[in-house]
């Protein structure tokens, strides 16, 4: 095999070039060399090449076609560029393409329809761009995704219903977007969905009703939307549930009895709604329960008059509870004696918060 030398020209417009110094290695790293041209044809021939790495340059385009000649191509990072398109067509032939990062760039408008032809794809990262509309009909034949990343774009709506067709699917991030509904009936297939991000949209209502199939479910992240109920039944098969997210709502009740059972629960946050009273009781078994927040310091917060916390002392690994100054802390009197009081709750003892009945 002939000696690589890759061509490029940097944003000073000088001519540079790359010598592959050892044409085994799997890895090509070009990030942060200020590219903004490059001639990908000299890669041809390059076959142990399974990683390449252009992330942190300059491109506004490239042509990516030459990658196509490439058989054991299996990441391609474009991450923090300025791309404001990009062909993916030119990608199809790469059938063993695991993981492709765009995320950074300035693409406003995205095609996926050549991702049907990708057979290993298990991760697109699309977050920090300009995207408005995104159809994901690829992934009905692209069923070997495991994580997609759409956060921080301009989404208003779209539709999953192709995602359903992806039963690997372990990540969902759409953060950050612009959505005022969503249908997350599709990933009641997803069995195996651990990360569901949707919190910063405009979401006025959700139905969980689908991740009851989602019992391996760790983190789902809802908040700072518009919600103003919100049934977390559904999320009671969910026992391996790390993180529920719920701040920055406009709830006025909700049941959390659906967590008795989430013995691996480590952070409940309900901050910034319209609470006015709250039955903790279902958190006696969350032994795990580190952080619990009732209030913060949004403009708008819980009101709750008052606030039993005696199922709290059973969660020994409890170190931050935010509860407003204003509300009454009440427990049994009983409680005053027990062994390991968790931290937060010593915290509440010393600055004579609990009220003891």
């Amino acid at each position: 095999m002939d000696e690589i030398v890759i061509e490029y020209i940097d944003k000073d417009g000088k001519e540079r070039k790359f010598e592959v110094e050892d044409e085994n290695n799997a890895t090509l790293d070009l990030s942060r060399h200020k590219i903004v041209t490059i001639n990908l044809e000299t890669l041809v021939g390059y076959e142990a090449l399974e990683e390449l790495n252009l992330g942190s340059n300059a491109f506004s385009e490239i042509d990516l076609s030459p990658l196509a000649k490439l058989p054991n191509l299996t990441s391609l990072n474009l991450f923090k560029n300025k791309l404001e398109t990009i062909n993916l067509s030119e990608l199809a032939a790469c059938k063993k393409l695991r993981d492709l990062n765009l995320g950074n760039n300035n693409i406003s408008i995205l095609d996926l329809v050549p991702l049907a032809k990708f057979k290993s794809l298990a991760r697109l990262r699309l977050f920090n761009n300009q995207i408005t509309e995104l159809d994901l009909k690829a992934f009905s034949k692209c069923t070997t995704l495991e994580m997609l990343e759409i956060e921080n774009n301009q989404i208003k709506s779209i539709d999953l219903k192709s995602l359903g067709k992806c039963t690997n699917l372990i990540q969902l991030n759409l953060m950050y977007n612009l959505l005022s509904e969503l249908d997350i009936s599709a990933l009641a297939t997803c069995v195996n969905l651990k990360f569901l991000y949707l919190h910063h949209n405009s979401l006025a209502s959700i139905n969980l009703d689908s991740l009851a199939n989602c019992t391996d479910l760790r983190i789902l992240r809802l908040g700072g939307n518009k919600l103003d109920q919100i049934d977390i039944g559904p999320l009671a098969p969910c026992r391996e549930l790390r993180r529920l997210g719920l701040a920055m709502n406009a709830i006025e009740e909700i049941d959390l009895s659906a967590l008795k059972k989430a013995k691996k629960l480590t952070a409940l946050d309900f901050a910034g709604n319209r609470l006015q009273s709250i039955d903790l009781s279902p958190l006696s078994k969350c032994k795990e329960l580190t952080e619990l927040y009732l209030h913060s310091d949004h403009p708008i917060e819980n009101e709750f008059k008052e606030i039993d916390i005696g199922p709290l002392f059973s969660c020994d690994e409890l170190e931050d509870i935010g509860i407003g100054e204003e509300t009454n802390i009440f427990a049994k009197s009983s409680l005053q004696d027990s062994e390991d009081i968790p931290l937060a709750i010593e915290e509440l003892i010393e600055d004579d918060r609990i009220t003891w009945s």
